[in-house]
């Protein structure tokens, strides 16, 4: 494992000039350099990888994660996502020399993503922005949806804030339900407020038992109360173990997102069960947009890699 180093990619403009660490001149560094040691590689065209993936993703997991807890550096994320990323491996000589070419076998594998975030903003989009008031605050779950999506792949933050939103949505609309169906208040305060929550309604018995009472309407005989149930589960086993787990399995990143539009889909089923006047402003914009990215002359490559700005990455032999 050698020190983070710096790529050949172009400084952008918000590059520092220079930086200094305990007095000494620095780098912004922006890339690992491992290096893994055999006595023979299999690069045989066509071969996927070899070292394993798997091989590579823990040595870069082993070195991300003892670097984030050495420097106490909030903003180093665990990395377990390789080989998704940019990336290159180069076979080399036990010297470090360069191999000479052969034909059948490959000196070089790789790949370069490309990630873009964009907003579009069209006429529609625009009328919508000054339908809302100059004040308007959106709902508390929406914020929280918002940040569940933000946070990934982060797959237990995410998992818990989408949860909370569940849980903050169905508390909110229950309670303004109750008001609006005349229940009154010191019930509705006895069946909620009981001292502890071990005799409080879960928030399964809020989507079925109290949800039906006030709407006729279950979230439990909905195709999306399985959804529901595994991340609460998942949100369950993050909160206690620290890992988000489903039946002792650990959720991939592709089923946390699943949960986390779960989540959205079941606060917009519960919607269409709301009295009008218990509704808040809801937007569903459909854009086209085409995104062109001119690769830089730079950019490492290979004569038969073909890079694609989405998707998984692109791997060829050089």
């Amino acid at each position: 494992m050698y020190p983070p180093q710096k790529s050949d990619r172009p400084t952008t403009p918000d590059t520092p000039e220079e930086i200094r660490v305990d007095g000494v001149r620095a780098i912004d560094a922006d890339v690992i350099r491992i290096d893994f040691l055999k006595s023979s590689f299999d690069r045989r065209d066509g071969l996927f990888c070899d070292p394993p993936f798997d091989v590579i993703r823990d040595a870069i997991a082993s070195f991300i994660t003892r670097i984030r807890h050495a420097t106490r550096a909030a903003h180093i994320r665990p990395f377990n996502e390789f080989p998704i990323g940019t990336w290159r491996i180069t076979y080399l000589n036990d010297d470090g020399s360069e191999l000479e070419k052969a034909e059948g076998f490959v000196r070089l594998r790789g790949a370069l993503r490309f990630s873009y975030s964009f907003t579009a903003v069209n006429r529609a989009v625009w009328a919508g922005i000054h339908d809302l008031p100059p004040d308007y605050q959106p709902p508390p779950w929406e914020e929280l949806l918002l940040d569940a999506q933000a946070d990934l792949p982060r797959i237990g933050p995410a998992i818990v804030l989408a949860a909370t939103a569940l849980e903050v949505f169905i508390t909110r609309k229950l309670d303004e339900l109750a008001k609006l169906k005349e229940v009154p208040q010191e019930l509705w305060t006895w069946i909620n407020d009981r001292g502890t929550y071990l005799r409080e309604p879960t928030i399964e018995e809020q989507y079925d038992v109290l949800l039906r009472f006030l709407t006729g309407h279950s979230l439990k005989t909905e195709a999306l109360w399985e959804s529901f149930q595994n991340l609460k589960s998942a949100r369950n086993s993050f909160v206690h173990e620290g890992v988000a787990k489903l039946g002792g399995a650990p959720v991939s990143v592709e089923v946390a997102e699943k949960w986390v539009t779960a989540a959205r889909d079941v606060i917009s089923k519960v919607r269409e069960w709301l009295p009008p006047e218990l509704h808040w402003p809801l937007f569903n914009f459909h854009v086209n947009m085409e995104i062109q990215h001119r690769i830089p002359s730079g950019a490492p490559r290979s004569d038969t890699t073909t890079h694609a700005p989405e998707g998984p990455p692109q791997v060829g032999p050089s």
